[in-house]
């Protein structure tokens, strides 16, 4: 296993650490601030923005970003941008037409599992295709993700800075892994990265698909009038008849001469 520390000397390395640090720094001190006292931005960082499967394609792509040439990252971090500026001006327009698929209104309009796809895609496929896929992916997961933020925005779009948040912390994430792996190449990278990607393609395709089968997945509810009847025959037997017990409700028989009165447990 080789590693390649050639990046080491060219400035990279206390970028990467400040970045990383400085990110980490303020997602602790927000999470150490009592619940009451974090403001309805940093409770949504927290509760919401940070979930795993919002953040987990966007680790994905920082992996690519990481895996490829410096020109193709760069233009796909761009498209990134361009993905979030039109996710978020286009959103009623997208999401009229991601509700016409089963269960996408129930699912976040299958935002994660769109991303999913296009990032694990990218990753699974290997070296050679990647460079061509990441652009479009990139622009693919730009979208997707402006579309999660403002749907789980609880100011309903009326705090721009709660949106604002939320790519702040996309691309502090994506930058912090981007940053990590181009100053540490190591020749495993490749296949961590296509494990990462299969993951991400499975995760995508489980999801989505118990999205769209959501409804056929249900069990059918039965007529609540079929089953009464189909379970009057049972109840009828749960009741015993007058005579089954004909001891039930009589004394106790005496005891014999000169016995004992047995003791009974209160």
């Amino acid at each position: 296993m080789a590693i390649d520390f050639s990046h080491n000397r060219s400035g990279l390395g206390w970028l990467r650490h400040l970045w990383v640090l400085a990110g980490l720094t303020a997602l602790i001190v927000l999470a150490v601030i009592p619940p009451a006292d974090r403001g309805e931005t940093g409770a949504w960082l927290i509760r919401d923005a940070v979930a795993i499967e919002r953040l987990f394609p966007l680790f994905g792509f920082g992996i690519a970003l990481a895996l490829v040439g410096r020109r193709a990252a760069l233009i796909a971090a761009l498209l990134w941008a361009v993905g979030i500026a039109l996710g978020f001006t286009f959103r009623i327009e997208l999401m009229a037409a991601l509700q016409q698929l089963p269960g996408a209104i129930t699912h976040h309009f299958l935002t994660m599992p769109i991303s999913a796809i296009a990032i694990g895609a990218t990753l699974a496929l290997g070296r050679w295709s990647r460079p061509a896929l990441i652009v479009p992916a990139g622009f693919v997961l730009g979208v997707m993700y402006a579309l999660s933020v403002k749907l789980s925005d609880p100011s309903y779009g009326g705090k721009p800075w709660v949106f604002l948040a939320g790519i702040g912390l996309g691309v502090w994430l994506i930058g912090a892994v981007y940053l990590v792996l181009r100053s540490w190449q190591a020749r495993w990278f490749e296949i961590a990265g296509r494990i990462v990607g299969s993951w991400l393609v499975a995760i995508g395709l489980l999801y989505g698909g118990v999205a769209l089968m959501g409804g056929k997945l249900k069990p059918k509810n039965a007529d609540p009038s079929t089953a009464a009847s189909e379970n009057a025959p049972a109840a009828d037997a749960a009741v015993p008849e007058a005579d089954a017990f004909p001891s039930f409700g009589a004394p106790p028989p005496a005891a014999p001469p000169g016995s004992k009165k047995p003791d009974f447990q209160p």
